[in-house]
């Protein structure tokens, strides 16, 4: 079949989770279109590249600043977004009607569907949760993807439906009720390796700009005061650079085979705690030190709720302090977890191929 497969560009975590799917569509022989933009869609051909054919498409205006989050903003931000929505379905329209495609698979955009092509969500934030909880804005956000329900004929849910690594972002919920939603199973691409374990930090700078930078010059400005030997990897696969400064050696970018060799070897992760992310520390087994992007509801919630279960230590941007934080974070013991690999990528198959 022709498969168009839409990918937020919002950081490169959306990119990293589906390509797991589009390999499993390509090896069972469908031709997959990857509509997206910026460095997600960098990564993806990167990895892919002439597997599959590429399209770019805007994205929708990031709420992400360097001001925290409110929701006098986000509401206020709603208009021009369901505008972008709506340019985006229109755009999506007429590249089916040109190309013509069988399935359309969405990683969390609300415009890449059709009315007559069968529609797929991938989505685990069904919920937004702010800071601070205020159920009826939850109840109100939950509200709005339910809206949605009817242009696709499932949404899929990364994570296990009991014991998830979502928290309420994708469980206990108000509106969608069971049948609506098919919870896949955490989707990751990495793979536990025995490899010894000779990188004492590996520093994983990932995200939306102008946060991205912001992490990363605070992050380059402590990092001498770590003992061992470091990595650093940039999150800019439009870059091609690697520095070595004594004990430490960044990357501008490394590609997934790469990255799952550091984070195999590493005995501390320190990174954004995008929902990606959390699903690898938890295949890997891995501890680590999670700075959430201000702004960033879905992170800060995930950190929040992490911390809470006695996973992993957190620490705000703000008051990042490494040398202290990191010690912290090594009393934590990270996510235990039987993870069966595979298992995700054969469900999504049967829900949207029928085998």
């Amino acid at each position: 079949m022709r498969v168009l497969f839409g990918i937020c560009s919002w950081g490169l975590g959306h990119a990293v989770r589906d390509l797991p799917l589009i390999k499993k569509m390509l090896q069972a022989g469908h031709s997959v279109t990857v509509a997206g933009k910026g460095r997600s869609l960098q990564l993806v051909k990167d990895e892919l590249k002439d597997k599959c054919s590429y399209y770019e498409i805007p994205d929708y205006t990031p709420v992400y600043s360097e001001k925290n989050f409110s929701v006098v903003k986000f509401v206020a931000r709603l208009p021009a977004y369901l505008n972008e929505i709506a340019k985006e379905y229109e755009r999506i329209k007429q590249l089916v009607n040109s190309n013509g495609y069988d399935r359309i698979i969405s990683d969390s955009r609300f415009g890449v569907c059709h009315p007559e092509i069968p529609s797929f969500f991938i989505f685990h934030q069904l919920r937004f949760i702010p800071p601070v909880r205020i159920k009826v804005f939850e109840r109100a956000t939950e509200g709005f993807n339910y809206l949605f329900r009817k242009r696709f004929c499932k949404f899929l849910v990364p994570d296990w439906e009991e014991n998830g690594l979502s928290g309420d972002l994708s469980h206990n919920l108000h509106y969608f009720k069971k049948g609506m939603i098919e919870y896949l199973g955490p989707l990751c691409d990495l793979k536990k390796r025995d490899l010894p374990e000779d990188i004492d930090y590996f520093i994983s700078i990932s995200g939306p700009e102008p946060q991205r930078t912001i992490l990363e010059r605070k992050i380059m400005d402590q990092i001498f005061a770590l003992k061992g030997k470091v990595v650093v990897a940039l999150g800019k696969p439009e870059e091609r650079i690697e520095k070595t400064y004594h004990n430490i050696k960044v990357f501008s970018y490394l590609n997934r085979e790469r990255q799952e060799e550091m984070m195999n070897r590493s005995r501390l992760v320190i990174t954004r705690p995008g929902y990606t992310t959390i699903m690898e520390l938890a295949v890997l087994g891995k501890k680590a030190l999670l700075i959430p992007t201000p702004g960033q509801t879905e992170q800060v919630y995930l950190a929040s709720y992490h911390s809470k279960k006695g996973n992993f230590y957190s620490v705000s941007q703000e008051k990042l302090n490494l040398a202290r934080d990191v010690e912290e974070a090594k009393r934590y013991p990270g996510i235990r977890v039987r993870f069966i690999p595979g298992k995700a990528e054969q469900k999504f198959m049967e829900i949207v191929f029928g085998k």
